[in-house]
């Protein structure tokens, strides 16, 4: 039995004993979200417009993690409007911002690993380079989103006569004690990406100068900051379209 499958058995079984059926079901979401992620990667690769299949592809992941695992309700609603709210403007900052940068693409440092490949793939790679910051910020915006807008659900079933303005500004006050943590969070998951890298630039003697000027590097700096640009984001989108869905029936 492979390493892979071995691992896929103990994270089931951790799932089922933690989570009992909602592990199961956050399981097979994740399984299943692999899939339409593949999915999304051969329509790109068919020469489809990778940015609107990108942002179709984060609403459907969007949906399914919501729905499936917490419900069709109130909150998950409010969740899934905020992220997508959040996905379009994102991509809206960050479309000519990666164009400017001149990001994308490969580094010299590649060369050797895409020399016997065929480069006339036609694919605007200035857009697969949005596309990355789309679905790398995915995860932690769902995350977030979901967060703040099931704490505010609580408050308002607690509390049924709270002002809207209150609630908004108790989503803004949990938004910020997750900020700092998922922050850190996204950073560390990027920058582990590139430990390989920075010991690489080491062996070849890079000064601080070439690091910082490197294609390489300079595009996994840029999606760490995009990313955090869409979860600041998310905190106040979410707490105000929550506070408006629940406080509606008013």
């Amino acid at each position: 039995m492979s390493v892979i499958a071995v691992l896929l058995i103990i994270l089931f079984l951790l799932m089922y004993v933690v989570g009992r059926d909602r592990g199961v079901r956050s399981f097979f979401t994740v399984c299943f979200n692999f899939l339409i992620f593949f999915i999304m990667v051969i329509l790109i690769a068919n020469k489809l417009n990778p940015l609107i299949v990108t942002i179709v592809i984060c609403i459907v992941i969007s949906s399914i993690t919501l729905f499936y695992i917490n419900g069709l309700n109130k909150k998950t609603i409010s969740s899934l409007i905020s992220v997508t709210i959040v996905v379009l403007f994102t991509t809206l900052i960050t479309y000519k911002m990666g164009i400017g940068a001149k990001i994308q693409g490969f580094g010299k440092e590649q060369y050797d690993s895409i020399s016997s490949l065929s480069l006339y793939i036609k694919l605007n790679f200035s857009t697969i380079v949005i596309c990355e910051i789309l679905i790398g910020l995915l995860g932690a915006v769902i995350d977030v989103s979901i967060s703040i807008s099931s704490s505010m659900n609580e408050l308002y079933n607690t509390n049924s006569s709270i002002t809207k303005k209150s609630l908004f500004d108790s989503g803004m006050n949990i938004g910020k004690d997750i900020l700092g943590t998922m922050t850190n969070t996204l950073f560390f998951a990027y920058i582990s990406g590139f430990m390989a890298l920075i010991i690489y630039f080491s062996s070849l003697h890079y000064s601080i100068a070439d690091i910082l000027n490197n294609k390489v590097f300079c595009a996994e700096v840029f999606q760490i900051l995009c990313s955090g640009v869409g979860i600041i984001l998310i905190i106040p989108v979410t707490a105000l379209i929550t506070s408006q869905i629940l406080c509606n029936d008013k």
